[in-house]
């Protein structure tokens, strides 16, 4: 895909591939050519994947005993995603020792070689597992020349990454509940247990008070590359250069509190203390979320407006199962001539969207620095742009009767002139979407007034993901 932003490319999903075998040693022996040739194919396959990085155990397990000591070796190697290669009729208890070890969700890989009964070996392994309530799921076939089963591997591995890479990360509150949305309010405990994420709340006159040491030096070059990057910069009334500048300062500060606190993913409330009276988050929410900003590329840190966590937790997750920037607008409306949800919102959405290109001056071409419109008491900049088309994934995570859900949908973005966001906010950065599902079928389903998109296709690996995390979910059809 065209500006591609590999989000792991030092730092990719370790995947495990453990192989099993034969109990008699005897027979092992005559297998072990058979077993190693698939273990190089599910090497090969996993290494397709550019977020994913294959780590092989030392040996062919043939024993209970190699099957603890394999997956105790493994597991010291950070290794986030396990595939078990049983190509052979493997003693099913060896895999069943080494998922228990490991704890963690596995798929059983077998090839479709009819001299040989791997089929077997994984219905047997898998059903094993499934009695006591182990995750486990199974390919029948070669990832590198059947797309549906590289697509199902690949989606497996990144799902079982996500959920590894949740576990003791850091989500950054700045702030309180915003304009009353009690649906982007979060419980720690719950996200804990669930995910295994903690919560550090933040006040925002922590913001404020960094804002004032900011490097001066450092604002105006910030400055000084957004007026010389951007299409156009408005520099009167609420956007004019000191106010910009603050908002330059704010982003300082938050940058500097992320690496303080070890802060993965954040969510500011920003409505109505920092908007009604200081600066908007705007510039804050727009390069938290890029893949780079003045001085060059940098991690993304995932980002929500309003102190929406459960919408900043959705965007952690788009972001870790794509390697993608992702963003937060609300469901603004619907246009029926059209058939296009329109989205858009004052704040989180990253310029990469623009152009979605590697060169932040391509993107920042598109971006227009407008003045924050007359609702806010406070001051600042917006950065309006219409998303450019291609295809998308849209989610959000919600929760009912406080169980988690997920509504999952293939989109396309549709191109549009930035003249038809003069029928909503034309301050305000937009999208348009195209989703399987009618105006009034979604209306009924979806639980919130947030929806998040990454570009591509990356529905199996969501569906997978809530599987694996027993989350219900709602999927469009195809």
């Amino acid at each position: 895909m065209s500006g591609q932003v590999n989000a792991f490319k030092s730092n990719p999903y370790k995947v495990g591939i453990l192989s099993f075998s034969d109990g008699r040693k005897r027979v092992h022996d005559s297998l072990e050519n058979a077993i190693k040739a698939h273990s190089e194919t599910l090497r090969q396959g996993i290494e397709k994947d550019p977020l994913l990085e294959a780590v092989e155990s030392d040996e062919i397990i043939y024993s209970s005993k190699m099957a603890r000591e394999n997956a105790l070796q493994i597991l010291t190697k950070g290794v986030e995603a396990f595939v078990f290669n049983v190509p052979v009729f493997a003693f099913p208890n060896f895999s069943l020792i080494s998922a228990r070890v490991i704890e963690r969700p596995v798929i059983l890989s077998s090839p479709k070689d009819g001299k040989l009964p791997g089929l077997g070996g994984i219905m047997a392994a898998h059903g094993a597992m499934k009695q006591i309530g182990l995750k486990s799921t199974k390919i029948w076939g070669n990832p590198l020349n059947e797309p549906q089963v590289f697509e199902k591997l690949s989606a497996f591995c990144r799902a079982s990454g996500v959920i590894q890479r949740l576990k003791g990360s850091v989500y950054g509150l700045f702030g309180g509940r915003s304009i009353g949305m009690n649906t982007g309010v979060a419980s720690a405990q719950q996200w804990m247990e669930k995910f295994g994420v903690d919560i550090e709340h933040i006040d925002q006159l922590e913001i404020i008070r960094r804002a004032k040491d900011a490097d001066d030096t450092e604002v105006e070059k910030a400055y000084k590359w957004l007026c010389e990057n951007s299409g156009r910069v408005c520099k009167t009334g609420k956007a004019q250069p000191e106010f910009a500048k603050g908002q330059i300062r704010h982003y300082l500060a938050i940058r500097s509190i992320i690496n303080d606190l070890g802060i993965d993913f954040a969510g500011i409330k920003c409505h109505y203390d920092l908007s009604e009276y200081f600066l908007t988050a705007c510039l804050s929410a727009v390069f938290l979320n890029d893949p780079y900003d003045w001085n060059g590329p940098k991690d993304t840190v995932a980002t929500a407006c309003e102190a929406d966590s459960d919408g900043a937790l959705t965007m952690q997750i788009l972001k870790l199962i794509s390697g993608f920037p992702t963003l937060l607008f609300d469901v603004r409306s619907y246009d029926f001539e059209n058939n296009v949800f329109v989205c858009c919102n004052c704040g989180a959405q990253p310029s990469w969207f623009a152009d979605r290109s590697s060169d932040p001056a391509s993107n920042l071409s598109k971006i227009h620095v407008d003045e924050v419109i007359s609702k806010y008491g406070g001051n600042g900049a917006h950065f309006s742009y219409v998303c450019k088309e291609g295809p998308a994934t849209a989610a959000r995570l919600s929760r009912e009767n406080g169980e988690y859900r997920m509504f999952i949908a293939k989109a396309d973005v549709v191109k549009f002139d930035r003249k038809k966001m003069e029928e909503t906010c034309p301050a305000w950065p937009h999208a348009y979407l195209k989703m399987n599902i009618s105006a009034n079928d979604f209306i009924d389903i979806f639980n919130t007034n947030h929806l998040h998109i990454i570009p591509g296709d990356h529905t199996l690996a969501l569906e997978t993901y809530c599987k694996l995390m027993n989350i219900s979910y709602d999927k469009t059809e195809d």
